[in-house]
């Protein structure tokens, strides 16, 4: 899985069913016996706290045993080994699948053309985060039951968003609509797949919205001479003055980590209509349903 586009509906809401049965028996750990003792290679080479952890506690529930490589501190790549070369040796140990997250360097299409075991791309650069796409919309499945004429608003650094490039490829097969407010250095620069509304006025996006997904302001890539903290959270950030835009029955989600102060107050998170916390649980089990999947394959 290194993109969605050659997913159908019908295998995306079979997954969505999957998922949750699955956590309808959260309490027992349903793990296939015969892949005991078996192994599976994630590679997290940027870091990660929700993807990474919901990734590993997903490979344990499937009776998969995880084996991580965080980031290249203590590996041979501080000795000068290719990443290329990691991959080759780690697939050497058979492994039945690997999980890999990445940044632009690496073009996780050739690797999973080189190995002989599937991929599976758990945040690649800029280029995408199906697990993460999948997972936001498994939570508003929960609530909608499908994606019709639905319509959510993406608000703030759609130009750097792994997120929303799958979410583009995601709605373009559910058939939910996508709305973008940002400011203009935070728009694409690259033409999207899918047409979107752009509100310059955050009020007027939360009135159109069913669902709002905040998303992180990546400071790392942003110079104070393009982004003030101070404007940025007056004209784009949640709080509860703009949330009174939203109608009772509009969720409130974050990919993750949140920058509090910025693109949402803490006191967001309360609000009945936060879903930031459930997206966080279904992606266990989404991801538990995507292995599982794969080994029955």
């Amino acid at each position: 899985m290194i993109n969605l586009s050659q997913l159908s509906i019908h295998k995306i809401e079979l997954l969505f069913e999957k998922s949750l049965k699955l956590k309808a028996n959260k309490s027992e750990v349903l793990s296939q016996a015969r892949f005991r003792g078996q192994t599976a290679a994630l590679l997290f080479f940027e870091p990660s706290t929700r993807t990474r952890f919901s990734f590993e506690s997903a490979c344990a529930r499937a009776g998969v045993h995880p084996m991580v490589l965080d980031g290249g501190v203590g590996t041979s790549l501080e000795k000068g080994e290719t990443i290329t070369d990691t991959i080759l040796n780690i697939e050497a140990m058979r492994p039945l699948f690997f999980i890999i997250r990445c940044d632009n360097n690496l073009d996780l299409e050739i690797v999973a053309s080189t190995v002989s075991v599937p991929v599976i791309n758990a945040g690649w650069g800029l280029r995408g985060h199906p697990t993460q796409a999948l997972l936001d919309c498994l939570s508003l499945f929960e609530k909608w039951q499908n994606f019709q004429e639905k319509k959510i608003l993406f608000i703030g650094d759609v130009r750097h968003s792994r997120v929303v490039a799958s979410h583009f490829e995601l709605a373009q097969i559910l058939g939910y609509k996508i709305g973008i407010c940002a400011p203009t250095a935070f728009l694409p620069t690259v033409t999207m797949p899918l047409s979107f509304t752009h509100f310059q006025n955050l009020s007027q996006g939360l009135e159109w919205a069913d669902a709002v997904m905040a998303l992180r302001v990546q400071k790392e890539r942003h110079d104070g001479s393009i982004f003030n903290v101070d404007e940025y959270r007056k004209n784009y950030g949640l709080n509860p003055n703009h949330l009174k835009h939203l109608r009772k029955n509009v969720w409130i989600m974050h990919p993750g980590p949140i920058n509090y102060g910025i693109e949402m107050e803490q006191s967001v998170l309360a609000d009945k209509r936060s879903l930031v916390l459930k997206q966080v649980e279904n992606g266990v089990f989404l991801r538990e349903a995507i292995i599982r999947n794969l080994l029955e394959e």
